[in-house]
């Protein structure tokens, strides 16, 4: 009886995942692997690997209501925006950009940003798959039609996307001049 009970608490295995065996998701932003998934934890958290190519926009100007977003940077500069305060952060950095706090982030860079990002709570496992299935079902016309949907099924899980809060210096980069 004591086995059965101690096998039940055991309610998630052990899980290594080596290198190029994320499993890719079909987001439009940039390429992003899956590399645990929250229901694979007891503390729900999720785990990707976001490599954003040199010159690209990465997720624009939004708040979390109900996930925690955490950014450790393996290799490159990726530009982090935390309300105000942008930073240009490199290979060792951690971002804890939590719930509550608009932030961003993008690569304008010479060479691709590889990042490990870690949400704990929330829907945003959700989020990439609802967006990867709309995107492939109404297969938007423009770039605008495309973030719009993305806005609509961002605000349907908690997080609110403000394009007028792109800075300046990243404006080119989402398309806006």
């Amino acid at each position: 009886m004591l086995l059965t009970l101690l096998a039940s608490l055991a309610l998630h295995d052990p899980k290594i995942v080596a290198p190029g065996e994320g499993e890719p998701v079909a987001v439009p932003f940039h390429p992003v692997f899956q590399l645990i998934g929250k229901g694979e934890t007891e503390s729900n958290a999720t785990f990707y690997e976001f490599r954003v190519p040199p010159k690209t926009a990465g997720a624009p100007p939004h708040t979390h209501t109900k996930e925690d977003e955490f950014f450790y940077v393996l290799s490159g500069g990726v530009s982090l925006m935390n309300g105000d305060e942008i930073t240009v952060a490199g290979p060792g950095t951690l971002a804890a950009l939590t719930r509550g706090h608009l932030h961003a982030f993008w690569n304008a860079g010479d060479e691709e940003v590889v990042m490990l990002m870690a949400t704990v709570g929330g829907e945003f496992e959700e989020f990439f798959d609802a967006v990867a299935m709309r995107l492939r079902e109404e297969k938007p016309a423009s770039p605008e039609a495309a973030g719009a949907l993305v806005g609509q099924i961002a605000a349907s899980k908690g997080i609110t996307i403000d394009m007028s809060k792109v800075p300046a210096e990243a404006r080119q980069l989402y398309g806006m001049e």
